[in-house]
C-alpha cells in the first residue's frame, strides 16, 4: 500500500512538469510569432509609397497621395470625382491594413511560387507519359472510324 502512493505521487510529479513545459512552449512560440508579425507590419508601414491603397484603425478606406518621412505621417485620399474628394492626414501606425509589401512578405512569396513550381515540375514529371501506339482497325473505335471516313472525303 505505501508503494502504490509513493508510484502515485512521483507519477503527479511527472504530469505537472510535463504540463508547465507544455505552457512554457506554447507561450515561447506565441512571443515568436507575435514578433515576425509585428516585423512585418513595420515592414510594411515602411514600404507605403503613393499609389498604395490603405485601411485605417478606424474603417477609412484611401489611396496614399503624399509620404512625409519627417513626421511619420501620410495623406491619403478618400472619396470619388462623383461625390467629392477629401484629403487626410494621419499617423502611419494607424493604417491598420494596406498592399504594400516588404521585403520579408516579397521573399516569402517568392519561396512559395518556387515551391509551387517545384510541386507543379514534381507532378507532371511523376505522370506517365502516354506512348502513342498504332491504331488498327480492329482496335479502332467507331468514332475514329468515322473521322478516317470524312478526312477520305476531304482528300477527293
Amino acid at each position: 500500500m505505501l508503494n502504490l502512493l509513493a508510484t502515485n505521487n512521483w507519477l503527479n510529479w511527472v504530469i505537472i512538469v510535463v504540463l508547465i513545459v507544455a505552457i512554457v512552449a506554447m507561450f515561447a512560440l506565441s512571443g515568436r510569432k507575435n514578433k515576425q508579425r509585428e516585423k512585418e507590419y513595420v515592414e510594411q508601414l515602411a514600404a507605403i509609397k503613393p499609389g498604395n491603397k490603405v485601411k485605417t484603425a478606424g474603417g477609412i478606406c484611401g489611396i496614399v497621395v503624399e509620404v512625409c518621412d519627417d513626421d511619420n505621417t501620410v495623406i491619403i485620399e478618400t472619396g470619388s470625382e462623383l461625390s467629392g474628394k477629401s484629403y487626410i492626414k494621419m499617423d502611419k501606425t494607424l493604417i491598420a491594413q494596406t498592399d504594400a509589401k516588404g521585403p520579408t512578405q516579397i521573399a516569402r512569396e517568392e519561396a512559395e511560387a518556387r515551391r509551387q513550381a517545384a510541386k507543379q515540375a514534381e507532378k507532371s514529371s511523376a505522370e506517365p507519359e502516354e506512348v502513342a501506339t498504332p491504331a488498327t482497325e480492329e482496335s479502332a473505335s467507331p468514332a475514329d472510324a468515322a473521322d478516317e471516313t470524312v478526312s477520305e472525303e476531304k482528300k477527293d
